[in-house]
C-alpha cells in the first residue's frame, strides 16, 4: 500500500496521475497548504523541507517504509517499481528524463518564481512576473516543435515525461493556445480516464483511490 501525502499543485497532480496509470493501490491525505499543514511536526518528520508531495510506500521490500520526495524521483521509482510508462533502452529512456527534466526544472521552476513574485513578495513584482512568464510560453516553443514530429514528448509512447509536464500545461492552456501539437496532445490525454481521476482524486473528496 502507497501513501501519498499531496495537494492541488502541479507537483502533487503529475504523481497521484502517475499512480492511477499503473495501478497500484494507494491513499491520498490532502495537505492544506493554505492553512499551512506542510509545517505541522508529523509532516515535517515525512519532509523536513516541507513540500508536497511526499510518498509513502509500505511494500518496498525494505525493512522500513521507503519515504520519497521531488515529484520527479517519485515519477521515476513508480516506472521502475511497475515496470510500466518507461522504455526498455537506455537511449529512450535517456529521451524520457531529458524531457522530464527540462519541464521540472527550465517551465516548472520558472512558473513558480513568477507566481511567486506576483503572489508571495511586497511589493509584488509585476514586471518580473511577466518577464518569467514570456520566458515560459518561448520554452513551450520546444514541446510544440517536439510533438510535431512525435507522438508523445519524449518519442512515440506515452511515458513519464508527458506526466512530468500535463498538469502545468493544462492550467495554462488558455495562454499556449498557439501551440498547435501542444494542444493536441493536452485534448488526447485529457480523455484518459486515469488523467482525470489523478487530476481530481483529493476534489472527490476521496482516501482511499483504488
Amino acid at each position: 500500500m502507497i501513501d501519498l501525502y499531496t495537494a492541488n499543485t502541479f507537483n502533487g497532480q503529475r504523481v497521484s496521475i502517475m499512480l492511477e496509470e499503473i495501478g497500484l493501490e494507494y491513499s491520498a491525505h490532502r495537505v492544506d497548504l493554505s492553512k499551512g499543514e506542510q509545517h505541522l511536526a508529523d509532516f515535517l518528520k515525512l519532509n523536513p523541507s516541507a513540500r508536497i508531495p511526499v510518498l509513502v510506500d509500505n511494500d518496498s521490500g525494505t525493512s522500513a517504509p521507503l519515504v520519497l520526495t521531488q515529484s520527479v524521483a517519485i515519477l521515476q521509482y513508480l516506472a521502475e517499481k511497475s515496470q510500466l510508462l518507461l522504455p526498455e533502452s537506455l537511449a529512450e529512456r535517456a529521451r524520457v528524463y531529458e524531457w522530464m527534466h527540462f519541464h521540472a526544472i527550465d517551465i516548472g521552476s520558472t512558473i513558480f518564481s513568477a507566481f511567486y513574485l506576483q503572489q508571495r513578495i511586497q511589493p509584488t513584482q509585476q514586471q518580473a512576473a511577466d518577464q518569467l512568464r514570456q520566458r515560459i510560453h518561448e520554452l513551450y516553443h520546444f514541446f510544440d516543435q517536439q510533438l510535431a514530429k512525435h507522438e508523445f514528448l519524449a518519442g512515440e509512447h506515452y511515458s513519464i515525461a508527458d506526466i512530468t509536464a500535463l498538469p502545468a500545461v493544462i492550467s495554462q492552456q488558455d495562454k499556449l493556445s498557439s501551440y498547435p501539437n501542444l494542444m493536441r496532445r493536452l485534448q488526447q490525454l485529457n480523455q484518459r480516464p486515469t488523467v482525470q481521476r489523478g487530476m481530481t482524486v483529493l476534489d472527490r473528496g476521496l482516501s482511499n483511490a483504488n
